[in-house]
């Protein structure tokens, strides 16, 4: 499957140096603006490139291999879904109203938010993914846990130039080598391919990728765990992520990153 892995890459790295700076500019010419940490103003859903490339270069690769399609396109479907509440919240979305606990007083308040919308929508898609994987109701449990947390990981750690993505590359090539089945890897080469040319302007802070780019990388760590994965090592991910949500509405990642001399060297990388 390795020839598959590399084909992958190479599509999305062809159709992310063709697309990518379209999408760019297409942002910037409809005032698709936001101010990142330091003020300045810079274009925002460029995860929307994820989308459309990703997307694509599934679709030519699984026709290529014919093989376990279906998982392909439950990925997909998920993925594109997460994408679209993703760019919704980025275009509409409530700036005022913070972390998971306040979009759920907001909703039972009868407010609804965007980012209601995409948690509700999160579990959604985990579930039914997790329902047409699973052999059982502890499997389907486990599985809508992981894909509902990671959707929401990477998210947590977009606030300066480039950390998410490092923690997206971290977390897959850990997967990778904890990983059962090789089947799947293709869809992190081909992620590798978009973000070969897309990361140099996230870490410039030339462009946010947005929620679009955070919930499409989350997601598809957790699908992507899910068909891999064995059951302890799934468990062991869920403690995991548990923890970091928690941490999450009561620290701040960015005062601990700046506080400890190695997470701020790697989180200073690139910039």
């Amino acid at each position: 499957m390795s020839y598959i892995n590399i084909l992958s890459f190479i599509i999305s790295l062809v159709l992310s140096y063709v697309g990518i700076p379209m999408i760019f500019n297409m942002l910037i010419k409809n005032d698709t603006i936001r101010q990142n940490y330091k003020g300045e103003g810079i274009p925002i859903s460029m995860g929307l490139s994820f989308v459309f490339i990703q997307v694509i270069s599934l679709s030519i690769t699984s026709l290529i291999i014919e093989d376990n399609i279906n998982y392909t396109i439950y990925y997909l479907f998920s993925f594109i879904l997460i994408g679209l509440v993703g760019l919704l919240d980025d275009l509409i979305g409530d700036t005022h109203i913070k972390g998971f606990k306040g979009h759920i007083r907001s909703f039972f308040k009868g407010n609804l938010t965007t980012g209601g919308i995409k948690a509700g929508i999160g579990f959604f898609v985990a579930l039914i993914v997790s329902i047409l994987l699973s052999k059982d109701i502890v499997e389907i449990v486990v599985n809508t846990f992981i894909i509902a947390l990671f959707t929401n990981l990477i998210n947590l750690f977009d606030l300066r130039p480039g950390r998410s993505i490092k923690v997206f590359i971290i977390i897959s090539i850990i997967m990778i080598v904890l990983s059962i089945t090789k089947d799947y890897n293709f869809f992190f080469y081909s992620f590798y391919g978009i973000l070969m040319v897309y990361f140099p302007l996230d870490l410039k802070a030339k462009a946010m990728m947005g929620d679009v780019g955070s919930n499409t990388l989350g997601i598809t760590l957790g699908v992507y765990c899910v068909y891999s994965h064995s059951l302890p090592i799934k468990i062991t991910y869920i403690l995991f992520l548990l923890v970091i949500h928690i941490l999450a509405e009561k620290l701040s990642f960015s005062d601990i990153i700046d506080n400890n001399k190695i997470l701020k060297f790697i989180d200073n990388l690139g910039r």
